[in-house]
């Protein structure tokens, strides 16, 4: 999972600069794509790393366009390994995975990749503007587009309050930020992208609950009518999305319909695994 976290952050700076080469095949005659509806279905995808043991095995799913999707499973079960597939940082040992019909392979990349927007548990910040850093997948965005991606993401009043607004320097040698506040620049940046595929990787895990509550509502706004894949491991911040995958060791081990009733039965699935208390604490409440 941590080598799969790793591929994402790297992904996610690739996405918007293109500023690595990843470790699959393009074909030289890939299909363009301008705005994907974000139909996405998994036939049979099974990976392994360096074709060692099989960390993902057969798995098969379908989902429409809009569509939001939770993914709970233990750590190492292979939940970032998937997404890092359906972005397209490696690409399966077996089967495909389609979008809109079409096998990923089939599209260019540079394509593919303006189709995601990627938020995870520890954003990247660079030691930039608050403005720049919201703009980072965005660069031609305007001060005025800046600001409203801020206020929808619920950063804009933070911002304000800094020494010099979105100009303030953050990251590694400037201004050090809340983990929610690193969060909403992150959401920002994805509310900016406007991209119609979300992956939200354990976007809350390093958060307190009250702040969690307040991510969860903009994930809420963000993930509207977008297709959206949620990893967590609070299940509270999975009570919106419309489709449950759970993964074990590889393999789905469950697919449910309506989250928001299948809560429940997911918590007694994980209570034989070692849950933080707080974590079955938020799943029930």
């Amino acid at each position: 999972t941590g080598r799969a976290q790793r591929s994402l952050a790297s992904a996610e700076r690739a996405f918007s600069l293109l500023d690595e080469t990843p470790d699959i095949l393009e074909k030289r005659n890939g299909l363009p794509i301008s705005r994907a509806q974000g139909a996405i279905a998994f036939r049979d995808v099974s990976f392994a790393y360096d074709m060692g043991q099989p960390v993902l095995r057969a798995i098969s799913f379908e989902v429409g366009p809009g569509a939001r999707i939770g993914i709970i499973g233990m750590t190492g079960a292979g939940k970032s390994t998937l997404v890092s597939l359906l972005t397209r940082f490696y690409d399966p040992t077996q089967g495909q995975i389609l979008l809109d019909g079409i096998d990923l392979r089939d599209y260019k990349l540079a394509d593919l990749r303006k189709q995601f927007g990627i938020v995870l548990q520890e954003p990247i910040l660079f030691s930039t503007s608050i403005a720049e850093n919201i703009a980072y997948a965005s660069p031609d965005a305007t001060e005025a587009e800046i600001i409203s991606a801020a206020k929808a993401a619920h950063a804009h009043e933070f911002i304000s309050r800094l020494p010099d607004g979105y100009s303030t320097t953050v990251g590694e040698r400037g201004m050090q930020l809340s983990g929610g506040e690193r969060q909403r620049i992150a959401l920002a940046r994805a509310f900016l992208k406007n991209a119609p595929i979300l992956i939200l990787d354990e976007p809350t895990s390093s958060i307190d609950i009250k702040t969690e509550k307040q991510i969860v509502e903009v994930m809420e706004q963000l993930s509207r009518r977008r297709t959206t894949f949620v990893i967590a491991h609070r299940l509270s911040t999975l009570k919106h999305c419309d489709l449950l995958l759970g993964i074990d060791q590889g393999r789905l081990s469950f697919v449910r319909p309506d989250a928001s009733k299948a809560l429940s039965e997911v918590s007694t699935f994980l209570d034989h695994k070692s849950l933080e208390p707080s974590e079955k604490q938020a799943s029930r409440a």
